[in-house]
């Protein structure tokens, strides 16, 4: 079955039904269903077209390795690759997160279908984009966005595209009522990966190992700066080590 796992894997992670696959791929629909169901496994023939398609080894679909790469994809780096590493490792976290957001961004877009058009300057498929929707709540989840944890922790869905969702880079579920009326429980948000959101705007930050989506307010007089709920029912949060507060992203608009 592990054929049959491995598939289903590769497919969802392109986001594509077993329908839109087979179009793309001389198969019929009940041949490949019935590899992703376990009754038939593909031939050698077919494990090769596979492997060429989603881009992986033959031995990963088979379940012989967890690695990916195909052996005419090992290559010498370049010295501009090898530069791009060593520049990599001299970032700290919050960079590293930035880089692996916008790395991770490109090579989903790449591995779009050939049916993709060009519609407000990002590549959409059958007008609709795909994004990341982190699992993460925010609002009160522990554990930091974009990190090793919740970087595992997310779904590829497909959404309209319109000018909002063009400019997403990822997706966050909220949790809670504190961002009413304006965003609900569990109301999907896009964001906009930024290093900082200006004051009375909405945004997603990490402070002290929790996750939270708020607006960011600047109290002048008091020197004070808050995290503050749409929801007047709940209290503003004040940011006591403004060092330890991290911006994620702005939130532009919610899904539908």
């Amino acid at each position: 079955m592990i054929i049959a796992e491995r598939l289903r894997l590769l497919r969802r992670e392109k986001s594509l039904s077993k329908r839109e696959l087979v179009n793309m791929l001389p198969l019929n629909y009940s041949t490949y269903a019935n590899y992703e169901s376990g009754f038939r496994e593909p031939n050698s023939d077919v494990l090769q077209m596979l492997s060429r398609h989603f881009g992986v080894s033959i031995d990963f679909i088979i379940g012989a390795t967890e690695n990916r790469m195909r052996a005419d994809e090992v290559a010498v780096l370049t010295d501009a690759e090898h530069k791009h590493i060593m520049q990599y490792r001299t970032l700290d976290t919050h960079g590293r997160d930035l880089v692996d957001v916008v790395m991770q961004k490109e090579t989903e877009r790449v591995s779009l279908p050939n049916t993709q058009n060009v519609v407000g300057g990002r590549q959409v498929v059958d007008n609709r984009v795909t994004l990341r929707v982190y699992q993460q709540k925010a609002s009160a989840g522990l554990g930091s966005y974009l990190g090793e944890e919740s970087d595992r922790d997310y779904e590829l869905m497909r959404f309209a595209a319109t000018p909002v969702s063009e400019k997403a880079d990822f997706c966050v579920k909220i949790k809670g009522d504190s961002m009413e009326p304006k965003i609900a429980d569990e109301d999907i948000v896009f964001v906009k990966a930024v290093p900082k959101v200006d004051a009375d705007n909405v945004g997603i930050f990490v402070y002290e190992g929790e996750s939270y989506c708020k607006r960011l307010r600047i109290d002048h007089k008091k020197g004070a700066i808050l995290l503050e709920s749409l929801n007047k029912a709940y209290a503003p949060k004040q940011i006591a080590n403004p060092e330890q507060l991290r911006t994620v992203g702005l939130v532009i608009g919610i899904a539908e």
